[in-house]
């Protein structure tokens, strides 16, 4: 175990090594502790010769809150954001000789849609709700964009993303952002079957299959993108966005007196059941 034992889990057996996520208390959102034991597991895996598929899964019920909104609200620069970190575990994991697989059975929010964006193989279990809510936050999610786009196209992404609305787990699968909507409860027995198929293949090809499928210069877009996502966090309106989900207040763009107010539990899985 590394220094980020306490947020994550590594596990490496049978060819197969796990990566999981573990701050259920905190949704296992992205702060950048826990970007960077990502990192350091993904990169332990790759460079392990007898790992054939990393299988990255979680604890709790939430998959992945999205980035980490109190960190973010601390943050003074670039590198004190969590999406910035995020950008170049979005890359190390499209990059990444190996095939990448994320087996999530809860639900997943901004920043976490992003790790299902990029894996090679998403697996999620029906029932679980996802959206694109950074915009009900006054921010944009520049950083996921270029792995998101890979998967849905520019037209679904930009209606999801200016909406922020909910959708779930077959939705996702019909428009191509995961692979498979799985049946509540079969989770084992598909991330069994995917994983066989995976380790059936040979792993230069699945290497050369990675290159060959990737998006050209992806780590250059997706360091442009944390930086546009750090400008509209560090602007005002982004600022008041996320103070309003810390106080549990609706921005001030929405203007609703305090009978009419909507419930704001999509807003960021910190605040989910």
């Amino acid at each position: 175990m590394n220094g980020n034992d306490a947020l994550i889990k590594y596990r490496a057996e049978l060819n197969v090594a796990s990566i999981t996520l573990d701050a259920p208390q905190r949704r296992n959102a992205l702060s950048t502790r826990m970007i960077g034991g990502l990192r350091d597991s993904l990169a332990r895996a790759v460079a392990d010769p007898a790992v054939r598929v990393v299988v990255i899964d979680h604890t709790g019920p939430v998959f992945c809150a999205g980035a980490d909104l109190k960190e973010s609200a601390a943050a003074t620069g670039l590198e004190d954001l969590p999406a910035a970190h995020l950008a170049e575990l979005l890359a190390d994991m499209c990059e990444a000789p190996k095939p990448v697989v994320v087996d999530a059975r809860g639900g997943a929010k901004g920043g976490g849609l992003g790790l299902l964006a990029a894996a090679d193989i998403a697996l999620v279990e029906e029932g679980s709700p996802m959206s694109f809510s950074e915009v009900r936050l006054g921010v944009v999610p520049a950083v996921i964009a270029p792995v998101v786009g890979h998967k849905i196209g520019p037209g679904l992404m930009r209606r999801l993303f200016l909406t922020g609305e909910p959708f779930d787990a077959p939705q996702a699968e019909r428009w191509g952002l995961i692979a498979e909507a799985v049946a509540q409860g079969g989770s084992d027995e598909r991330r069994a079957a995917v994983v066989a198929s995976l380790t059936a293949g040979g792993p230069s090809a699945q290497a050369g299959i990675k290159r060959l499928t990737g998006a050209v210069d992806l780590r250059e877009q997706l360091r442009a993108a944390a930086a546009l996502t750090a400008e509209y966090f560090f602007a005002e309106e982004g600022r008041e966005g996320v103070r309003s989900f810390i106080e549990k207040r609706p921005a001030s763009w929405v203007g609703l007196p305090a009978a009419d107010r909507p419930d704001r539990s999509h807003l960021c899985a910190l605040s989910w059941p």
